[in-house]
């Protein structure tokens, strides 16, 4: 739980914020004759109309009214919240206004416009691949409410910078969007400049349109002045699961198929998100993992990159919702801002460059309440392996930080190192001061190993207990002389133990295999031929390990 400073903090950030609404509504009353409950009234109510009769949470509708009043804001909200529907309350009572909300990746703006659509709003996505002559002049004669685009075509585009710049068209703006914030952050040096040039949408605009900025994860650092709502997820467990290796570990995923022993075999697969941060490792576990599958199922785990064109990656995130794809590979594009509700489980192949990433991605999962989702963090052993001063470098002195093989923000390493709750170092990290909900279910695997030591996850993801590997064992032992010399004072050698046959379980092994491959080679180079029909004779020549196979 958040410790008393923080609440109290925080609670006196929410009196502030009730008192810059109520000082907003009282000089909105002067100056235009506001009143405050129809508006509220006529957000709840066309909210409702739109949403099949979901009612909207006050926080959301407490948003709608902020912008509407003209008040910049900052949203901190869990994924799966709802942080997105604030965004375009004002147009339920603003209906000579449009929404401008700036997105970080092409195919959340899509996903977005979408959900408004189904609203009954107007929304067009602008960006490089819709861009046209006809979309610039439906945005010009009003014909959308809500134009869903990006900081490049705001700043470097310039037909709709002109546009957006242009006087006339600057008063239709009811207030813009930044979602995803933790972009500012994460890009604005490198990966994406003009993420630092942000502020430069303030020039377009008359001081009185409002800017929201939302996100799942921001740190107190970057922020001024914040309406939190905090970033925890009651509904997912988090575990940590250390690997035996880095990039070649690709085995370490495995616990994401369960168990089969034959082609003709079922395998149910849990709809997952698996996050990578290289786009060779994501192919290379999407061979490694579809390889273990019954050939039937393999049509299960899909890739999804920026490499993949854009109708390719259109039928897999459709596929994907629909639950024909259950393992999802990706990198960050296909995460950010994807709300499915059915994900039950997020993977993280190694650690990540800060905690609001791993938060981001985790929170990809269980965006329906009901859903006892998981979060999956596989971390590899260069995360704790200390390394020494370079030569000509001054030694470490006792209470120096010890230097790592893998180097991070400290917030993500105090919560992979801590032995007590995660959620607890993240509240910590993230200044989460409201009071969260309890876990729906399993609150981590730290707090499982005090109350259920033998718990079935505890054995699958355990972060004490190495992942295991079928290793065989070495026959090149040396012979040594024994300890105990004979009747002429001479020590005999001693014969080295030999590598024990591998009568069970790695034949076993090499019997699947050999079966496998039958499967596969008939299933691509005879599938036409009848089941009686002569195919090729192979035989084994040679064996590649020493260890004796019978």
């Amino acid at each position: 739980m958040p410790v008393q400073s923080r609440l109290d903090s925080h609670r006196c950030d929410a009196a502030k914020a009730t008192a810059l609404l109520q000082k907003a509504r009282k000089e909105a009353r002067k100056s235009r004759n506001y009143q405050s409950a129809p508006t509220r009234a006529k957000i709840r109510t066309d909210f409702r109309e739109r949403n099949k009769g979901m009612d909207a949470h006050k926080w959301q509708v407490d948003f709608g009214k902020a912008l509407h009043l003209g008040l910049d804001c900052t949203m901190i909200a869990g994924t799966g919240m709802g942080k997105t529907m604030p965004f375009v309350m004002p147009l339920f009572v603003e209906l000579d206004k449009m929404i401008i909300i700036i997105s970080p990746l092409n195919a959340l703006e899509v996903d977005q416009a979408l959900r408004f659509q189904k609203m009954g709003l107007s929304a067009v996505t602008v960006n490089g691949d819709t861009y046209s002559i006809d979309i610039h002049k439906e945005i010009q004669e009003f014909k959308h409410r809500i134009i869903i685009t990006s900081l490049d075509m705001c700043l470097k585009h310039d037909k709709f910078r002109q546009l957006l710049s242009t006087p006339a068209f600057a008063k239709w703006i009811a207030a813009f969007v930044i979602d995803e914030a933790h972009c500012i952050s994460q890009w604005g040096d490198d990966f994406r400049p003009e993420y630092a040039e942000l502020g430069t949408l303030y020039v377009f605009v008359p001081l009185k349109v409002p800017f929201l900025i939302a996100s799942a994860t921001l740190p107190p650092g970057y922020t001024s002045y914040t309406v939190d709502l905090g970033t925890d997820c009651p509904n997912i467990a988090w575990l940590v699961q250390h690997m035996n290796g880095a990039k070649t570990d690709i085995e370490a995923l495995e616990f994401l198929i369960s168990p089969h022993e034959s082609e003709e075999d079922d395998v149910e697969l849990i709809q997952s998100m698996v996050f990578f941060d290289n786009i060779s490792l994501c192919m290379d576990a999407l061979k490694h993992l579809r390889e273990r599958l019954p050939q039937k199922a393999r049509g299960q785990i899909a890739i999804y990159h920026s490499r993949r064109s854009k109708r390719s990656k259109h039928i897999i995130m459709a596929k994907f919702r629909s639950g024909e794809i259950k393992i999802l590979l990706t990198m960050e594009a296909a995460g950010m801002g994807c709300d499915i509700s059915h994900i039950e489980q997020v993977v993280e192949f190694l650690v990540p460059s800060s905690l609001s990433i791993w938060m981001q991605r985790a929170g990809r999962a269980g965006h329906n309440f009901l859903i006892a989702a998981r979060a999956v963090l596989l971390v590899q052993p260069s995360m704790f392996q200390k390394v020494n001063p370079k030569k000509g470098e001054p030694p470490l002195k006792e209470g120096d930080p010890a230097i790592f093989k893998k180097a991070i923000v400290e917030g993500l390493r105090a919560w992979i190192e801590t032995k007590e709750c995660w959620r607890e170092v993240a509240d910590e990290y993230f200044d989460n001061g409201t009071v969260r909900k309890p876990p729906t279910s399993i609150c981590c695997d730290n707090c499982l190993r005090k109350t259920s030591p033998r718990h079935l996850l505890l054995l699958t993801h355990g972060r004490d207990r190495p992942v295991e590997r079928p290793m065989s064992p070495s026959s090149d032992t040396e012979d040594s002389p024994s300890q105990t010399p004979d009747d002429n004072g001479k020590r005999l050698m001693r014969q080295a133990s030999q590598a024990p046959n591998r009568r069970e379980g790695h034949l076993n092994q090499a019997r699947q295999l050999l079966t496998r491959w039958r499967n596969d080679t008939c299933a691509t180079l005879y599938q036409r031929a009848s089941p009686g029909a002569p195919t090729p004779s192979f035989q084994v020549e040679s064996h590649p390990c020493r260890a004796a196979c019978r």
